[in-house]
């Protein structure tokens, strides 16, 4: 068995495919709250509470919401050094003819931005849109919500519902 940092060196120098997997520590240093902890919390509600199919079932317009505000936040993101060193790997170890993929659960795309070009998302992004009805994806880095709706949304952090009508969203 593998015990230590020369042993993982020399596996490593051999490799041919090469998974490197990542999580919400490695865009902390970005400034991108985590899901865990005093970050994943928005308004009242957890994060993980939100972040399912069966929370935009009950409450779409408070998933939208949501949503929204996390993409807002994540447009003044940049990678950092961790980012930048992971792409660059990935790049080097490329130009000797071996494989690379960057496997995340992180969906604030900083990988795609840093350079990273084999990535699997395994949650997503936040900045892509599945239509409920087709499944159609489309990259959006506007708003999701449909302009008509402007206004009708809960600006106020203690106002528990947003009161869209379901059939106002989009789809």
């Amino acid at each position: 068995p593998l015990t230590g940092l020369a042993d993982f060196r020399e596996v490593f120098a051999k490799a041919k495919h090469i998974a490197i997997i990542t999580g919400a520590g490695v865009s902390a240093e970005s400034g991108v709250p985590t899901f865990r902890g005093a970050g994943g919390f928005w308004r009242k509600w957890q994060a993980q509470e939100l972040a399912t199919p069966g929370a935009f079932a009950r409450n779409p317009s408070r998933v939208w919401e949501f949503y929204h505000y996390r993409r807002e936040v994540m447009l003044s993101k940049h990678p950092n050094p961790a980012h930048v060193a992971i792409a660059e790997c990935e790049k080097r170890l490329s130009k000797q003819g071996r494989s690379v993929v960057v496997i995340t659960q992180n969906i604030d795309e900083l990988h795609r931005k840093a350079g990273t070009k084999h990535l699997l998302e395994i949650h997503g992004s936040l900045f892509k849109t599945r239509c409920t009805s087709c499944g159609h994806i489309a990259a959006n880095y506007r708003s999701p919500i449909c302009p008509a709706l402007a206004g009708k949304g809960a600006p106020d952090p203690a106002t528990e519902d947003a009161a869209i009508p379901v059939e106002d969203l989009p789809q």
